[in-house]
């Protein structure tokens, strides 16, 4: 055990060297001072002697996070790993790198509530107290079921946090006519396509003139990034009925398009986006009377609840 400095470069560094219960170990010349360096080479002596006394199939949280996040990387969207990864940030700076099977149900339920305290005080729903919660059980199942470590998954009981559902606002005819004075054709024909067929807009920007059957369409979505593509027939909407065209309709973007938000801003109205029109699309199915059941199918909806969500009076 020892520091050692180095001169480099960029000035005089510290790293630290030795051997603690036959395992050598070793730093990077980075630390500032000796002090630094001694610090950091008793975290790396309590992180060796922790894996020496824990069972063979246990892991370092940080590894197992590791692990997970590589799976997550491969197999779901890029927001998924986003969002794992600072969830288990989140739990690593509360709970340090400990071995997994040490964690307990307590520490997770604190660093939740405190979570949950911090979005009240910035006024937002606890929608992500509760993503958190899903994140970190699926971690643990993940450390239990695939790296056979032998745990209670902590998470297990935590009971999501209440959450006051609001309304989605859907823009008035006026406000939509006054939107499309300010658009260009193209952008006019993504909105009224979006408010005729209900559909999601990366449904809407991967759609070709191969996705036309006779009088009906069909529109494809991926709920995760390597998840089979989901299909759904809807009627031919008005906006393009002896339309001719090659390829992709919506050939003047890849990504989400911007547009609409800014336009909405600049004209002062509530702040509505392509997904308010979703929900004007099925409320305007709703007051026509349509079944839920039929309503949920044209949407591509899973359940009836989340369909539920949708349906709001039109005035």
């Amino acid at each position: 055990m020892g520091q050692y400095k180095r001169k480099l470069s960029k000035g005089v560094r510290w790293f630290y060297s030795g051997q603690y219960l036959g395992i050598k170990y070793h730093s990077q010349a980075k630390y500032l001072s000796k002090s630094e360096c001694s610090k950091a080479e008793r975290e790396k002596i309590a992180e060796i002697d922790l894996r020496a006394r824990s069972s063979s199939n246990d892991l370092l949280l940080k590894d197992l996070m590791v692990l997970k996040l590589d799976e997550i990387q491969a197999t779901q969207s890029k927001a998924h790993y986003q969002e794992s990864r600072r969830y288990y940030k989140m739990l690593l700076d509360h709970v340090g790198n400990m071995m997994v099977s040490q964690v307990k149900k307590s520490q997770i339920r604190e660093l939740v509530v405190s979570f949950s305290v911090d979005l009240q005080k910035k006024k937002r729903t606890n929608h992500n107290a509760n993503s958190m919660i899903r994140v970190l059980k699926h971690l643990f199942y993940y450390a239990i079921n695939i790296q056979d470590v032998d745990m209670k998954n902590p998470c297990v009981g935590l009971k999501p946090f209440p959450i006051e559902n609001k309304l989605k606002y859907i823009p008035t005819n006026e406000e939509i006519e006054a939107l499309l004075m300010t658009c260009r054709e193209e952008e006019q024909l993504l909105i009224i396509f979006v408010m005729e067929t209900g559909c999601r807009i990366n449904e809407a920007l991967a759609f070709s003139d191969r996705d036309i059957i006779g009088d009906q369409i069909v529109l494809y979505t991926r709920k995760s990034k390597n998840s089979n593509l989901t299909f759904r027939k809807i009627p031919l909407p008005d906006c393009i009925k002896g339309m001719a065209f090659e390829g992709r309709l919506f050939k003047a973007w890849s990504l989400y398009p911007r547009f609409l938000e800014k336009k909405v801003c600049k004209l002062n109205q509530k702040n509505w986006a392509f997904h308010n029109l979703r929900h004007r699309y099925a409320s305007r199915l709703s007051k026509q009377g349509r079944p839920l059941f039929e309503i949920m199918m044209l949407l591509g909806h899973n359940n009836l609840s989340t369909t539920q969500h949708y349906l709001q009076l039109l005035p």
